[in-house]
């Protein structure tokens, strides 16, 4: 069996897979209840400071989406006009630049070592099935570590039912903003976002990958279902959907991607705020709601928050 590296699969994309990924894989079950309708129809709230001046304006952004999400509704493109910077998660120019040596350094077994090896080998069996199902040379993949696997598998699934990136709503104003020459400024490095699934335990990504295994079935239905409440500003869907089920189901890793990195963002983006000039912050839907996410957070902060 074939243990070279995995070149067909795009080392200079993979990075660019990982802000599309992360709420993709095992954090997806089907909710009991959750609703169809909002009453509020926008997933972009306006940050306001105790004044009720407008200080900047957030989104929370599904990162892969199909050509049908567009022409997106007025307010949005209004509220960028508004801003006078972007503020996304990472630099996507950036990512690119640097995904084939980030993953050569921070994705791949050393030489020797093999997924086959490694996994438990009903672990194995479950990703060979998936793997002939959905396309995927598990030869070529054999260097792979398993956090990346665990992207790769449900990031295949979703190009196949017709979601791309290159759709997403991150791209879709990173794209704006170079039109419009608004700057843009990262709350992280290339390296920094894959470093927060390298550094999990061997154990840790063994059940990730698991889980985005045994939940791949559903991958495509239950995204569908998160596209829906968020066309339709329903962050009560969103945070069921995508928070409450990784919290249940992958405690430590919503720590890790979820809760710790909104806290660290924090310090940043108050900053933003409170700078001359209005930041317009995109960033993942299952960072902004919930309990631990930044709506909750600036407010704690004194902005008032409103969503639109």
């Amino acid at each position: 069996m074939s243990t070279s590296t995995p070149s067909r699969y795009g080392l200079g994309r993979a990075l660019c897979l990982l802000i599309a990924a992360v709420l993709v894989g095992p954090a997806l079950t089907q909710p009991a209840c959750a609703q169809e309708e909002s009453a509020t129809p926008h997933m972009l709230w306006r940050v306001a400071s105790e004044a009720n001046e407008t200080e900047g304006y957030l989104v929370g952004s599904v990162h892969v989406m199909k050509k049908d999400a567009y022409p997106l509704d007025p307010v949005f493109g209004e509220a960028f006009s508004e801003a006078d910077m972007l503020v996304l998660e990472a630099n996507l120019d950036s990512m690119q630049v640097k995904a084939q040596t980030l993953v050569r350094e921070l994705a791949l077994y050393p030489p020797g070592t093999t997924l086959e090896k490694e996994l438990p080998a009903e672990t194995y069996a479950m990703l060979e099935k998936r793997a002939e199902k959905i396309g995927l040379n598990l030869a070529q993949m054999q260097r792979m570590e398993p956090w990346m696997v665990s992207i790769m598998v449900p990031t295949r699934q979703m190009q196949k039912a017709g979601y791309s990136q290159n759709q997403g709503l991150d791209r879709h104003f990173f794209d704006k903003a170079k039109k419009a020459g608004t700057p843009v400024r990262a709350l992280e490095t290339a390296e920094e976002q894959m470093r927060f699934f390298d550094d999990l335990p061997p154990e840790r990504q063994e059940d990730y990958l698991r889980q985005s295994l045994e939940k791949a079935d559903r991958t495509v239905e239950n995204f569908d279902k998160i596209v829906r409440y968020w066309k339709t500003g329903n962050a009560g869907g969103i945070e069921e959907m995508m928070v409450e089920q990784m919290q249940n189901d992958a405690p430590a890793l919503y720590e890790r991607l979820i809760t710790e990195r909104n806290e660290t963002w924090m310090s940043r983006l108050t900053e933003m705020l409170g700078a001359e000039g209005l930041p317009m912050i995109v960033v993942g839907a299952g960072h902004v709601v919930g309990g631990n996410g930044l709506v909750e957070l600036l407010r704690e902060n004194g902005y008032q928050v409103e969503q639109l």
